[in-house]
């Protein structure tokens, strides 16, 4: 027990006094013509470990769920690979399922807010759905709430409080609609501690004008800092 108390207190305070821990970077793959489908990987360095990882997520936007046999994941286990080297391998596996779905859309990128930037409120974010039309009647504001979630008791035992998160959205100055809610933390997210709004996307797809996709930044506990990844909502505007 003692052996297992210094553990835990040497992985609470790497936690706490590193400078950074290990910043996914996220590259949009698209949408399916008909909307249903969207596509998106994500890549970086392992912190601790120095692997190199490469992730693509499918997810089927009408029922918010991934794709059967996705997410691919890689992460070659050598000291001397590269990144290039796991990406290739993700985008091998995963290129039957992105022709067969017919995802080529890469859709607009119609807002953002980069990790990297400095930024006073990361949990709203306001854009305009059209770039060719302006007015209230193409404005949207999407809002991020965070709360306490128990997870795994291993988080706790690291001394962080996990969270989930709600996600809202509002046309003009309409109430706004509740278009997401966390109701339990999976474990794909580890001990995430704080979300923050990352990207907007919307498909190139007439017949859905108001369905969009939010991508999230989860900030989990990891070896060397808080470590972000993405998660992608299917958001439907009212």
């Amino acid at each position: 027990m003692r052996n297992l108390s210094l553990t835990l207190l040497f992985l609470v305070t790497a936690i706490t006094s590193a400078l950074a821990g290990d910043s996914a970077e996220r590259r949009i793959i698209g949408f399916s013509p008909d909307g249903k489908w969207f596509a998106f990987e994500q890549f970086g360095i392992q912190d601790g470990s120095g692997y190199p990882y490469y992730e693509i997520f499918i997810i089927d936007l009408d029922n918010d769920k991934w794709a059967s046999g996705t997410p691919v994941r890689i992460r070659i286990d050598e000291e001397n690979a590269t990144l290039h080297q796991a990406r290739g391998q993700a985008r091998v596996k995963a290129a039957p399922l992105l022709a067969k779905l017919r995802i080529i859309d890469q859709g607009r990128l119609i807002a953002s807010n980069p990790v990297t930037e400095v930024a006073a409120d990361r949990s709203e974010i306001t854009f305009q759905a059209h770039m060719n039309l302006s007015g209230l009647d193409y404005r949207y504001r999407v809002k991020l709430e965070q709360f306490d979630l128990p997870s795994e008791p291993l988080c706790k035992d690291l001394g962080v409080q996990t969270k989930g998160f709600a996600i809202s959205i509002s046309k003009a100055d309409q109430p706004p609609t509740q278009a997401y809610r966390d109701t339990a933390l999976p474990k794909s997210r580890g001990c995430a501690s704080r979300y923050a709004i990352a990207d907007v996307i919307a498909a190139n797809n007439p017949g859905r004008p108001n369905r969009f996709v939010v991508l999230i930044h989860t900030f989990a506990f990891g070896f060397e800092g808080p470590d972000s990844r993405f998660i992608a909502i299917p958001v439907t505007a009212p």
